[in-house]
């Protein structure tokens, strides 16, 4: 299970109710459930945490690796001989991933730099260039950054190919304004590949929190809710966060919905602070860069963030056999015609 924001879906109270056993892959959502699910308060075993694993086919591989070729072959397809920096879009081209923005964070950056190095750098977006749900980047990309370099990787590709397009980049943006987990971001850690992100939903898990520095558990979020709260938290010197991220706070909150769901947070990130957050993967020395994406690698394998595939059928295992455990039966019910 996963609810992207706050406030709480109480029209979700039924579902939530309905299950025996809810396991979420955010430690948000774990917190979600509880404060909606008041008619049949969450134990500690019916309302766990289980992040999302991602599969072991994303891994770092350095320059001394045989495969490093594979990878500058795909580079050279994809964009020229000139780039030294790529930043990396991985999503679908629909409105909540704000693929629109990340053009544009991209323009804003490269107008920091000095023309001759702004040439060495491009955005590569692995997305549909084109999509009734998104916009028509390649019109966005021409008209709104003509004078950069913004290529598409459009085609369906496996997971060793993924892996090459993590390791060819050097920074992986997601600023989608809801997002339950995020899972390209994670794959590009799991590559050794650092991250930008918006605080929101499940991509908090990402960063590695810390709150006087004690990592954040699924049961700290009772209390905190979420960390999207830019005025409470952006700049709260007792909240550190791993070398391996960038976050960028949302600085607008709008309250939207539809008829199915009546209410959620749309959390939007500035598009110039995220141009700021590259700036600085920038400016960082290479080595150093390539340092902070493997301890993000470590983070994910960790067993404080239980991010790999393995740790997560564990986890599903190990939560399904306490549910069968201590699950009772509910009382039965006769229906009688009136």
């Amino acid at each position: 299970n996963i609810w992207d924001d706050w406030p709480a879906p109480q029209y979700n109270e039924f579902f939530y109710e309905s299950s025996d056993l809810i396991m979420n892959i955010s430690k948000q959502t774990v917190a979600i459930v509880k404060d909606v699910a008041k008619k049949k308060p969450r134990t500690e075993w019916d309302n766990t945490y289980i992040p999302h694993g991602v599969s072991d086919k994303f891994y770092p591989i350095s320059v001394f690796d045989e495969e490093h070729k594979q990878v500058e072959s795909m580079k050279q397809q994809l964009t020229d001989d000139n780039i030294e920096f790529i930043m990396f879009w991985n999503n679908r081209n629909i409105r909540r991933k704000m693929p629109g923005d990340i053009i544009y964070s991209f323009k804003t950056f490269c107008d920091m730099l000095p023309k001759e190095e702004a040439d060495k750098c491009c955005l590569l977006m692995h997305t549909a260039p084109i999509d009734e749900n998104g916009t028509d980047l390649p019109e966005v990309a021409k008209s709104l950054c003509p004078e950069y370099k913004i290529y598409f990787s459009d085609k369906k590709v496996d997971s060793k190919q993924l892996n090459h397009l993590y390791n060819m980049a050097d920074v992986t943006v997601n600023m989608a304004s809801n997002e339950g987990f995020g899972l390209g971001t994670c794959e590009s850690l799991k590559a050794g590949t650092p991250i930008i992100v918006n605080v929101t939903g499940g991509m908090q898990d990402q960063c590695g929190f810390r709150l006087n520095d004690k990592l954040l558990t699924a049961e700290d979020y009772d209390e905190i809710k979420s960390l999207h709260d830019d005025r409470k938290w952006a700049n709260n010197p007792e909240l550190t966060y791993g070398e391996w991220v960038k976050p960028v706070w949302p600085s607008n909150r709008a309250l939207v919905g539809s008829i199915p769901t009546p209410y959620i947070f749309d959390d939007r990130c500035r598009f110039d602070d995220v141009a700021d957050k590259l700036k600085e993967w920038y400016d960082m020395i290479p080595e150093k860069r390539t340092e902070c994406g493997i301890q993000g690698h470590k983070f994910i394998m960790s067993d404080d963030s239980m991010m790999s595939s393995k740790a997560m059928a564990d986890n599903f295992i190990s939560h399904m056999d306490t549910a069968f455990e201590k699950w009772k039966p509910r009382k039965r019910y006769s229906v009688f015609k009136a």
